[in-house]
């Protein structure tokens, strides 16, 4: 269920105007969330911008009110006038199904933020049923155990023999599959259900996509500006690493990736610098190849694997 405490975010506010921006899951309780800050004397405007993570905060908004709410997201990016209200989904876990499907007993337990509130509690659980579990908190993340798409580093040097992902959908536990090439176990405690995590299809799109951009002489490096996701002295490396091997590229700056920007360029490929899950989860919209930095250098034959792009390392 979607737990907010609305009551603990009032006396934080500093101001009488907020600003509230949403990820698209929480935008059907906008008018709720609005009305709510309105009872109590605050002027409200919505973000319409889209949210597609803590890196990504509407900064437009921010200029016109006195707060700007970011929901949905633990904190990543210091703003005085930006607080971050997440949300947690309350579950519970089943540690004889777990005992009986995973067969490893030193493992990592991994999620994202709306579950990762409550690893402590069940890493206790767990041990209490036979398992070693270790926690480790992340380069930029609020909870131990804690994930984002663009960062694994609570999974970085820990001894396991497996990693349990704990969360809905598959593509955290693929990355971290890929990042630590070790077994994955998905357990959606919600649903019941557990799962080990196979990488192959994944990665054969990769491949495939590589194998084409191998074919390609133009490239344009896509920068966003979002503040978060601007990595624009990765785009100028990969330019100029690209025009030493005799590859024509040049970067462009935007704030939203999206396919009809790049079909109004003429590059044969796009190297795609801001939020990795874009390429991996909306590759098929774009009608030119489409890859992450990892990618472009095992076309330009600096790396013989692909990793998962991460933003924060």
């Amino acid at each position: 269920m979607l737990q907010i405490d609305f009551s603990s975010i009032f006396g934080k506010i500093r101001g009488k105007s907020v600003g509230i921006q949403l990820p698209d899951g929480l935008k059907y309780y906008a008018k709720d969330i609005a009305e709510i800050f309105e009872r109590k004397g605050f002027e409200v405007i919505l973000s319409g911008k889209p949210s597609y993570g803590a890196c990504d905060v509407d900064l437009d908004l921010l200029k016109h009110v006195d707060v700007l709410l970011h929901f949905g997201h633990t904190k990543l990016l210091d703003y005085d006038r930006v607080l971050y209200i997440p949300y947690e989904i309350d579950y519970e876990v089943d540690p004889e199904l777990l005992k009986k499907e995973i067969h490893e007993r030193r493992i990592a337990i991994i999620g994202t933020a709306n579950y990762a509130w409550k690893f402590k509690e069940i890493k206790k659980i767990l041990e209490e049923s036979g398992f070693k579990v270790m926690l480790k908190r992340g380069i930029r993340a609020e909870y131990e155990g804690q994930v984002l798409g663009c960062d694994y580093s609570s999974l970085e040097g820990l001894n396991v023999e497996a990693v349990l992902f704990i969360g809905d959908g598959r593509f955290h536990a693929i990355g971290a599959s890929i990042y630590t090439k070790k077994k994955v176990y998905a357990y959606n405690p919600l649903m019941g259900e557990i799962e080990i995590i196979k990488q192959e299809d994944f990665l054969k799109r990769r491949y495939f996509a590589v194998s084409k951009a191998k074919l390609c002489e133009s490239f344009g490096i896509l920068v966003s500006t979002k503040p978060g996701q601007k990595r624009l002295g990765l785009a100028q490396k990969l330019r100029n690493l690209a025009k030493e091997r005799g590859k024509k590229a040049e970067i462009i700056l935007t704030d939203e990736i999206t396919p009809q920007l790049t079909e109004n360029f003429r590059f044969d490929c796009y190297v795609n610098t801001a939020c990795p899950r874009i390429v991996y989860d909306d590759y098929k919209r774009f009608e030119k190849p489409l890859i992450t930095p990892p990618e472009f250098e095992v076309v330009l034959g600096l790396k013989s694997e692909i990793e998962m792009d991460t933003i924060f390392r």
